[in-house]
């Protein structure tokens, strides 16, 4: 019951999100909450050395990716980075007590397993958004190819 008026409470206050256009819908206060969770899904893929780096080369990307969405789904991400940035929101969803810079990667891992298995449905697409942007703009980096095998595109060949 906590959790359902927690969670009605963060969509009420963080419910609207407005798109500007050529502004990214990704703020400065997310950045951090993003390098956490981009070291929570790329971990095995980080390199150990230069990963603080490559963590901000994932997070740019992130923001890069989240540029291409439709207006709707950019307000969308938008509530969901404002959501999960809110203390409250960190605390009821994520189960972190303290900020994301002070998480683990253990810690964060955790939250993406739980966010992508949770048991209320309607939370499961907040799980996808953020590992299939942070994907998306990781493997699109053309630093990440050679490790993959991928040559680049047809026409870099040419």
């Amino acid at each position: 019951m906590l959790l359902a008026g927690g969670l009605s409470w963060l969509g009420k206050h963080f419910a609207k999100v407005e798109v500007v256009a050529g502004q990214p819908v990704v703020q400065q206060q997310h950045i951090p909450m993003l390098k956490a969770i981009a070291e929570g899904l790329l971990d095995p893929a980080l390199p150990t050395t230069g990963r603080t780096q490559s963590i901000e080369s994932a997070v740019n990307a992130f923001v890069d990716a989240s540029r291409t969405l439709a207006p709707s789904a950019q307000a969308e991400l938008g509530q969901l980075l404002n959501i999960l940035e809110n203390p409250v929101g960190r605390r009821l969803i994520a189960d972190l007590g303290s900020s994301w810079e002070q998480a683990s990667p253990a810690q964060v891992q955790a939250f993406l397993v739980s966010f992508r298995d949770h048991p209320i449905p309607a939370l499961q697409p907040g799980y996808h958004a953020l590992h299939d942007l942070m994907m998306a703009g990781w493997y699109g980096l053309p630093s990440q190819w050679t490790d993959m095998g991928y040559p680049g595109p047809p026409f870099q060949a040419l």
